[in-house]
């Protein structure tokens, strides 16, 4: 995985969705012993309102002015990823899987400093789905 300052919200993208789509992230029903793998998308899909989903948002990118005589200065890249599924139990098996993932995985350039995440309620189309954020917070030279 290689990630360049010229194409670094699209390289970030391409790579940490590499790494979850690589994870097979799937939720497993305790009670029927059936799985359902989730679909990784860039956007809520809306139109086929259905669990589970993973979503990447784009990338938020602060630079430094702190330049140490280069031409560029530190960067913090926050990625933010949805994890939308019927129950709790759903998203945290998502949210398990996808961590997992991006905690493993080398990223070319970028180092992996903080891991938050919250959860929520959402209601799109009267489907009732619970929400867990995961937010990356990577730094790169």
């Amino acid at each position: 995985m290689s990630i360049s300052d010229d194409t670094i919200s699209v390289d970030v993208f391409n790579d940490v969705r590499t790494a979850i789509v690589s994870a097979s992230p799937i939720v497993t029903n305790s009670t029927t012993s059936k799985t359902k793998t989730a679909t990784v998308l860039a956007a809520y899909n809306d139109k086929a309102t259905t669990t589970p989903q993973i979503v990447i948002n784009p990338a938020a990118i602060d630079e430094s002015e702190w330049r140490f005589g280069s031409f560029q200065g530190k960067k913090i890249i926050n990625v933010s990823v949805e994890c939308y599924y019927s129950d709790t139990l759903g998203v945290d098996q998502l949210s398990d899987t996808v961590m997992k993932a991006i905690r493993e995985t080398a990223f070319n350039g970028m180092e992996l400093i903080a891991v938050t995440s919250d959860y929520a309620f959402t209601n799109p189309n009267e489907m009732k789905f619970h929400l867990k954020t995961i937010t990356f917070t990577f730094e790169r030279e």
